[in-house]
């Protein structure tokens, strides 16, 4: 990889985030300044303000014994992290429905979703994904609520990039479910913009589910 075209830490923060959402840094592994200064001939300054991003972004989580780990998930914790998302987003879309208001970065998040899906770029898929997502939240204006958000999509960002890096699952279906949770932002209705998210998030649990613990059952 050319580091030379961007400065070091965005470099090599962008090359570890790709190994992390693709799993060639699998659930679990281990990932030390030491070895991440190693592998892209960087100063241990350099590696340890990257890993610094990632574990701000949720893609690391810091282990004092052995450096920073890639997060492991179960189907426990699937479960927990989208009903959480559940609360957070249908408590935003309402509010954003009750003032008939559809963010642009929304829309403009949806069609950049759209694009990848057609030309088959699976990590920019999720990225668009979570960025629609993101934005609805953010826009409510509340720093707390978009502070919980952030560390929530930062989970589901890994979950969701290992399942679309194998194949793209349903993104057709991704973008045709957000429109319809903006339609119903535009027509000013609560109660269909709380239903509309509320599908869209529970279909979206239960594909991580059947894709990464294909032996285990949703939780209704």
């Amino acid at each position: 990889m050319d580091l030379r075209t961007r400065s070091v830490v965005d470099a090599v923060e962008e090359a570890l985030r790709h190994r992390i959402l693709t799993g060639a840094e699998p659930a679990g592994a281990t990932v030390t300044e030491v070895g991440v200064a190693a592998r892209f001939a960087v100063g241990r300054p350099t590696a340890k303000a990257a890993v610094d991003r990632l574990v701000g972004d949720g893609l690391l989580v810091r282990d004092g014994r052995r450096g920073s780990v890639v997060p492991v998930v179960g189907p426990e914790d699937i479960t927990d992290l989208y009903d959480a998302r559940l609360l957070l987003e249908r408590h935003a879309h309402v509010r954003l429905a009750r003032a008939a208001t559809v963010p642009l970065d929304a829309t403009l998040a949806n069609t950049a979703l759209r694009q990848a899906s057609e030309v088959g770029d699976a990590l920019r898929v999720v990225a668009a994904d979570v960025e629609f997502h993101r934005v609805l939240v953010a826009v409510d204006g509340s720093p707390r609520l978009r502070r919980m958000h952030s560390g929530l999509l930062a989970e589901a960002h890994v979950c969701m990039a290992r399942v679309q890096a194998k194949q793209l699952i349903g993104a057709g279906a991704i973008a045709d479910e957000h429109e319809a949770i903006l339609d119903r932002l535009a027509a000013g209705d609560p109660d269909g913009a709380a239903a509309a998210t509320e599908r869209h998030l529970l279909r979206a649990r239960d594909e991580l589910l059947a894709s990464m613990f294909p032996t285990e059952k949703a939780t209704p």
